[in-house]
């Protein structure tokens, strides 16, 4: 099994780009249609293509959240339809999990969660799983977790890197008092902050109260930032706030 690698560079070969646009597409209207069997065979059809599970999680899974997303804040769909559309996504990542090849722990313990007040768990559960997939030990703490609760998951777990998602920009007040509380009230610290979420893609620079955390604009750019040898070495380590 292929774990998540496999990015599609710039540049493509036409015929994977075609693959990737056909499977969105299908996948996209599986959705709309309230289809969690004709969700999953697309993303069946999309694996024996030779589909990724970084590609599915990428360019199919999020691009068609996006889309269903603009959808719905644009009334052409109701908010059940976009429930609907997250949970058939939640499910089939839930199978694509089982398919993924977990190495032995070898890139240090992560905490994954969204800020409170938040219901979207996909975007964080995705970087969940491909960073368990690259040997993080990652506890996926769910979103809208209490920050007293999370500030326990990080101490308990000792937690090289946390990870926190926020699709809201007027979250990011909690975001800001949570990695204040992060920074001055645990024993360990994380070395590590990753930020990622659509809030943070609108955001042209960060507040000076987050001065030191990352910021990933999309899933590939998360497992990138991760994979960097000093991230990752002050990510095993502890104590020490990584800028």
């Amino acid at each position: 099994m292929d774990a998540i690698a496999g990015e599609i560079p710039d540049g493509a070969i036409p015929e994977l780009a075609r693959r990737v646009n056909d499977a969105r597409n299908a996948y996209l209207q599986a959705l709309l249609a309230g289809s969690r069997k004709q969700a999953f065979l697309v993303i069946q059809e999309a694996r024996k293509d030779g589909l990724s599970i970084m590609d599915i999680y990428v360019d199919v899974f999020q691009a068609a959240m996006y889309e269903i997303g603009r959808l719905w804040e644009t009334n052409i769909i109701t908010v059940a339809d976009e429930h609907m559309a997250t949970a058939i996504t939640q499910y089939i990542m839930s199978l694509l999990y089982q398919e993924m090849d977990i190495p032995q722990e070898t890139s240090g313990r992560a905490v994954i969660t969204g800020v409170q007040g938040e219901l979207h768990q996909i975007g964080p559960n995705m970087v969940a799983d491909v960073l368990e997939a690259e040997g993080w030990n990652v506890r996926f703490l769910g979103t809208n977790v209490p920050p007293d609760g999370i500030l326990e998951a990080i101490d308990e777990h000792h937690a090289g890197l946390f990870g926190l998602s926020m699709t809201m920009f007027f979250h990011l007040p909690n975001v800001i008092e949570l990695v204040r509380r992060i920074r001055t009230e645990l024993h360990h610290v994380p070395a590590c902050i990753l930020l990622g979420g659509a809030a943070f893609r609108m955001l042209s620079a960060l507040p000076g109260e987050l001065d030191g955390c990352h910021v990933a604009m999309d899933l590939r750019d998360a497992l990138r930032k991760t994979r960097l040898t000093d991230f990752t070495r002050a990510a095993m380590s502890s104590g020490q706030t990584f800028s």
